[in-house]
């Protein structure tokens, strides 16, 4: 917690383009405008799926990368918009890692009261086999984790 006296003053939204990523986006900033809050965007370059797509696609992870990057900064820029439309401060950023971990650090590293997330993202047959995300970051978060689902 950041000491302030507003309930939810900084919010991280993990981020990954899906459907549900951008409702996260959506209710954290209905969540801000009531509370007053930041809203920090983050997404997470998987480094499992990095690795995944680099031998699958035969090219040099440096360029696989470069490509996830370039993805990331893309909905990024979307989704931030889509926050910063009623005069919610918004920043965003582009970590490597394990998902859960970096979320869960950031988190701490920035101060933030709340997660919001969306329920599901763009895992494929990893998340069968490694268990969501969401599920991890429920687990081992010292702070409220709110999920979002698309109805």
């Amino acid at each position: 917690m950041n000491g302030d006296d507003r309930l939810f003053a900084r919010i991280l939204v993990p981020v990954d383009g899906s459907k549900f990523s951008l409702k996260a986006v959506r209710l954290a900033r209905r969540l801000a405008e009531v509370h007053g809050s930041e809203l920090l965007l983050l997404h997470v370059l998987d480094r499992e799926i990095l690795d995944q797509l680099s031998r699958f696609n035969r090219r040099p992870r440096n360029e696989v990368l470069a490509d996830m990057e370039g993805s990331a900064r893309g909905f990024l820029e979307d989704m931030s918009m889509e926050a910063s439309q009623s005069n919610v401060p918004v920043s965003t950023t582009i970590k490597g890692g394990v998902p859960y971990e970096v979320i869960l650090g950031e988190a701490a590293n920035w101060g933030a009261d709340l997660i919001v997330m969306g329920k599901l993202g763009k895992r494929g047959i990893s998340r069968i086999l490694l268990g969501s995300v969401a599920e991890r970051v429920i687990e081992f978060a010292n702070l409220p984790v709110l999920l979002v689902n698309v109805l």
